[in-house]
């Protein structure tokens, strides 16, 4: 069983979004819809590493 976030404001691991973005990749309908898929994910797993990189510089 999955756990829900505890708050709409808590960020998924990066984990989940891999494991959510390439489940939706496999249903959508074309291969283009599935590199859009994947492409706000890789941007969304951007987004959670750059306050890393602010944290370690």
């Amino acid at each position: 069983m999955r756990q829900a976030l505890a708050r709409p404001e808590q960020t998924p691991s990066p984990i989940e979004l891999a494991n959510s973005a390439l489940r939706a990749a496999t249903l959508a309908p074309t291969v283009f819809d599935a590199l859009d898929i994947c492409a706000d994910a890789l941007l969304a797993l951007a987004a959670l590493a750059q306050p890393m990189e602010v944290r370690h510089a």
